[in-house]
């Protein structure tokens, strides 16, 4: 029998450690590309969470163009189908009313007898022009016994006729007169045209500024009117005037300019418009002050958004500052003498968005706070015509609590940030203290829609006209869409007050006449008369 050695028989400790080692190193690289692959799993389910996030804005950004191409505009609470009041409130409102009585009685009452619809249209103010439809002498004998008639009475009926406008040339012919002896001579005093050597009188000038800046009617196809009825006048022609009338006014937008630091309430908002030099967007800011006694609208352009424009305007302002969320007014809100006020309608018109998009539209988040909101602005239209002090108080005593709720309400939402809901939630938190501002004045309004409104002619127009040819012509335009929409807020006739301004540029010239004296606000309207 043979017998190994114990030697023999023991493991090789170096082999062993060496495959241990081996082993190890082989875990720490399946532990590492473990580390890698789960890496590399949450890298696809954040790329795959996103990727449904911007599926979902897209879906909602696509049913919002739908809703603007070809659904209704209107914001109203009807129109959106929502009711002013939840369940619970619905509940008590019916509890509240009183049971009907099964028993009936028999009711008779009197009332007067319609003699059909009454005439619409008011032809008071225009002039009459009487025009007599009489028999003949021979066909006022009767035809049975030929003895005269008598007349016992008449028909009376009411035309309106259209004049159409005219074009005339008023020749000016100014006699010389000269002394042989002291060879002196003399002639009369011209009258003073606008602009100097045009042949546009004030009328006509008004006329082209009132058709392009009030009515939208570009300058070509004004053009084209006047060569239809009979002279040919190129659109640059008329550009000429229109600028020229602009530059004759200008100490009235300086006039107009100087009343912002006399307001002590203004709305400010923005909207772009196309240059052609340089061929770029550009802004027209506008200021609307809403001051009893001197209400004006000022248009500025800017070839920027930047909120230096605005800082730079009203930095003497001090007073209510009302504006929509726009960040460029985040600065110039903060100021010491100005209280910033937020719009209502920006943040409304959002929840809309959001449920015009909702799966549940009218019943869900959005609607529920459309239904606050629209608390807020019933409770506006029922105190409209009450003092500033009741005006305060019943927003104190009524609108404090509705706020309160809907913002904390606001707080406990967790929407994503770039949906819909969340761009609507997102407002409301960070413009919270501005839009709870307005409560505390009883002169200020729930919104800055009346600005808003003055906004709304000049986008009209530019669908029309599409673009202005520089920044100085921009300014001028702007300047006669104030002199315009402040005449209309303060219920000025526009031609006739243009018309007597323009008459009056060379006595501003020479100081003869303030022209804060001529502003729309401020001036007399038996002058106009």
């Amino acid at each position: 029998m043979m017998f190994r050695s114990k030697k023999a028989n023991q493991p090789d400790i170096s082999k062993l450690k060496s495959i241990n080692e081996k082993i190890i190193a082989e875990n720490e690289l399946l532990r590492k590309a473990n580390v890698n692959l789960q890496a590399q799993i949450d890298a696809l389910q954040e790329q795959y969470l996103k990727a449904l996030e911007k599926i979902k804005w897209l879906e909602e950004q696509y049913k919002l163009g739908q809703n603007r191409q070809f659904g209704k505009q209107s914001e109203t609470s009807h129109s959106l189908n929502l009711s002013l009041f939840d369940d619970n409130e619905a509940d008590e409102v019916i509890e509240a009313v009183e049971p009907i009585d099964d028993e009936t009685e028999q009711v008779t009452y009197s009332r007067k007898k319609r003699k059909g619809s009454k005439r619409k249209i008011d032809t008071s103010r225009l002039p009459k022009e009487t025009v007599v439809h009489d028999l003949s002498e021979e066909e006022k004998r009767c035809a049975d016994c030929a003895a005269e008639m008598h007349q016992i009475g008449e028909d009376r009926s009411e035309k309106i006729d259209f004049i159409p406008a005219q074009l005339k040339v008023i020749e000016h012919i100014t006699p010389q007169y000269a002394c042989k002896a002291c060879a002196t001579m003399k002639a009369a005093k011209k009258p003073e045209s606008p602009i100097q050597k045009s042949m546009a009188t004030t009328h006509l000038i008004v006329d082209v500024i009132l058709k392009k800046y009030d009515e939208h009617l570009p300058l070509y196809r004004q053009s084209k009117i006047l060569e239809r009825d009979g002279i040919i006048i190129p659109d640059n022609t008329l550009g000429n005037w229109v600028m020229g009338a602009a530059e004759v006014l200008s100490p009235l937008g300086e006039a107009l300019w100087s009343q912002v630091t006399a307001s002590s309430y203004v709305q400010a908002d923005e909207t772009t418009v196309k240059i052609l030099y340089p061929d770029k967007k550009g802004y027209m800011w506008v200021y609307q002050g809403l001051d009893p006694g001197n209400c004006f609208v000022m248009f500025e352009f800017a070839l920027t958004r930047s909120g230096k424009i605005p800082e730079n305007r009203l930095h003497s302002f001090s007073g209510l500052l009302q504006t929509d969320g726009y960040s460029g007014y985040t600065k110039l809100g903060k100021q010491e003498n100005i209280t910033h006020l937020g719009c209502w309608d920006h943040a409304r018109r959002k929840f809309v968005d959001a449920d015009k998009v909702c799966a549940n539209k009218g019943k869900g988040i959005a609607s529920e706070f459309i239904k606050s909101i629209a608390k807020l602005y019933k409770i506006e239209r029922e105190i409209k015509q009450a003092s500033d002090g009741k005006r305060y108080q019943a927003r104190q005593d009524r609108s404090q609590a509705i706020l309160d709720k809907l913002f904390q309400k606001a707080k406990k939402i967790n929407a994503p940030p770039k949906s819909s809901l969340g761009i609507a939630i997102t407002y409301l938190k960070n413009n919270e203290q501005e839009l709870r501002n307005y409560i505390n004045y009883g002169k200020a309004h729930i919104s800055n829609c009346l600005t808003e409104n003055i906004i709304r002619p000049f986008a009209l127009g530019r669908k029309n006209w599409l673009f202005v040819g520089n920044e100085a012509s921009a300014n001028r335009s702007g300047l006669l869409y104030s002199l315009i929409q402040t005449c209309k807020i303060n219920k000025v006739n526009v031609r006739k007050y243009l018309t007597h301004v323009l008459n009056q540029a060379h006595a501003m010239r020479r100081g003869e006449v303030d022209p804060i004296t001529l502003l729309p606000q401020f001036i007399d309207p038996e002058i106009l008369e």
